[in-house]
């Protein structure tokens, strides 16, 4: 029987590190069918492909220069975890990113310009 490894900080570190690093192949076999996107005040939920073309877009904007993980935790269901992390752009601004899990897989990543 296989049974599935929770997500822990040290999983959330390595995806906010692929993200700032522009590695997104890093997490593709991470993220669900279908995942909710949010930038700034643009929010969609979008099939994985087209959520991978709006997470370089993001990428791309905020260049970032350095990320820090802030917060893990659980949610509200037992196989829900949630992290909160900084990313830093290389012109000094600041966004804080959300990354959302459910079942180990990514369902939704935000993120909001501070």
């Amino acid at each position: 029987m296989i049974f599935p490894v929770a997500m822990n900080a040290q999983d959330f570190k390595s995806i906010i590190k692929s993200i700032e690093t522009g590695n997104i192949e890093n997490i593709e076999g991470q993220l669900d069918e279908v995942v909710d996107y949010c930038f700034n005040d643009e929010q969609d939920l979008l099939e994985k492909p087209e959520f991978i073309a709006a997470l370089r877009t993001a990428i791309d904007k905020i260049n970032p220069s350095s990320s820090e993980l802030v917060h893990v935790a659980d949610s509200k269901g037992a196989d829900s975890k949630y992290a909160v992390a900084k990313l830093k752009s290389s012109g000094g601004d600041s966004y804080r990113m959300f990354v959302y899990v459910e079942e180990d897989k990514i369902v939704e990543i935000r993120f909001n310009q501070e």
